[in-house]
């Protein structure tokens, strides 16, 4: 199951990319022509803050997330290439997106966007919703793919393992 990993993590950190290059572009865009209120009462400085948020975890993403799979895919026995260390980061990350989608949904404005141009603020909106919620559910799976990659390596090498279970014998 520990051979699934590195495409866990390519993914996670692919969308990490997607919503940080969207999120960059709508906070470029914004701070030229201003915030939108949010929804429920909020106000374009909650909008902005949630936005930022939503920006430090697609960075949080994209930069680990690069870092893990060029330790894996290096081979690299130290601990920040551990199963345990992956499974600290992962879970980290699954709160921060968990963190960042909820409170992004309660500004988003525009609804289900029925009836709006394929590219209008709505839409965009509401892909940062949707990729926020995507991040933390490949998070959360491969935390748990973790979790069973700690379990089938502990009795050989501990927690400090590797993803992969080298036989040094020959």
């Amino acid at each position: 199951m520990a051979g699934y990993h590195p495409l866990l993590f390519i993914l996670i950190t692919a969308v990490g990319a997607a919503e940080l290059g969207l999120v960059a572009y709508l906070i470029h865009t914004f701070d030229r022509d201003g915030y939108p209120d949010g929804k429920g009462g909020y106000t374009s400085r909650d909008f902005k803050a949630r936005l930022d948020y939503i920006m430090f975890c697609a960075c949080w993403t994209v930069f680990f997330g690069l870092a893990y799979i060029a330790f894996m895919l290096a081979g690299a026995l130290f601990f920040l290439a551990s199963i345990a260390s992956s499974a600290l980061w992962l879970i980290m990350t699954v709160i921060f997106w968990a963190v960042g989608a909820e409170l992004f949904r309660q500004v988003r404005v525009g609804g289900n966007c029925d009836g709006t141009p394929a590219i209008s603020l709505c839409r965009e909106l509401q892909t940062v919703e949707a990729l926020a919620w995507t991040a933390l559910g490949l998070a959360a799976f491969t935390f748990i793919v973790s979790l069973f990659a700690i379990g089938s390596t502990r009795r050989k090498h501990g927690y400090r393992g590797t993803y992969y279970d080298y036989d040094y014998r020959y």
